[in-house]
């Protein structure tokens, strides 16, 4: 239960308006798998929890693309900070590995440089629901729309009260809504909105149309052209400050 907690902290309760959630995608080859989540759940888990209890950091997970293509991207590192200013300053947790773990960061990440890593994406976090249990996986639903004010403000009349009603029964257990400050232009999202659930089943039925969208009143909100709808699981995150 704990090790999945980061769901409840930045995709649920803890993720406030203003808050910064930054988001980077990596290639991990087959062959580098469990290197690479050895590290993740044994060295960067403890690294990132310190800096949970520093206060530098809200929060931290890794999460798994339960569909990826053979060469895309098919994990992805979440951080979240509690503003800009410690996004900015204080965002580079992992050198203090050789404090946390005894590992020089250098000698901990250097098969870093086999990954395919992409850039980060920083989201300033809008709208929540507030969650009501344990999420396991989370589908993360990106636009290029020209309209994200509308969008939001459309979004949190009449999908947030519906999805509140629907989430017991659903197995929904939290939802948000963020919008980039960077990177912007032609080809990247300018909004998006996560769905936090407790099972895959219940995020797929959600994917097929079904489940808390069903009963939703389509025609006071504008239509979202998705340009991508990855579902997440998580595998492994920081717990609440200690």
């Amino acid at each position: 239960m704990k090790n999945i907690f980061l769901v409840l902290t930045i995709l649920t309760s803890m993720a406030v308006s203003a808050q910064i959630i930054v988001i980077q995608p990596v290639e991990v080859p087959a062959d580098m798998t469990e290197k690479f989540l050895d590290v993740e759940l044994n060295y960067s888990k403890k690294t990132a929890q310190n800096a949970v209890n520093n206060g530098e950091l809200e929060g931290w997970a890794v999460l798994r693309n339960t569909n990826a293509t053979a060469d895309g991207y098919n994990y992805l590192w979440v951080n979240v900070y509690k503003d800009i200013a410690t996004a900015v300053n204080k965002g580079s947790w992992w050198n203090n590995s050789k404090e946390v773990v005894g590992v020089e960061t250098s000698m901990l990440y250097g098969f870093h440089n086999d990954l395919k890593i992409d850039q980060r994406y920083y989201y300033k976090q809008n709208v929540t629901i507030e969650s009501i249990a344990a999420a396991s996986y989370v589908i993360f639903n990106f636009t290029n729309s020209t309209e994200v004010e509308k969008h939001t403000k459309e979004l949190e009349k009449y999908v947030v009260p519906h999805f509140k009603k629907m989430m017991p029964e659903s197995g929904m257990v939290g939802w948000g809504l963020s919008s980039k400050i960077t990177p912007q232009g032609d080809g990247y999202a300018t909004m998006m909105v996560y769905d936090s659930y407790d099972s895959l089943e219940n995020a797929m039925i959600h994917l097929s149309g079904e489940g808390p969208i069903a009963g939703l009143p389509h025609e006071k909100i504008s239509t979202i052209e998705w340009s991508m709808r990855p579902l997440m699981e998580v595998i492994v995150s920081t717990g609440p400050k200690e």
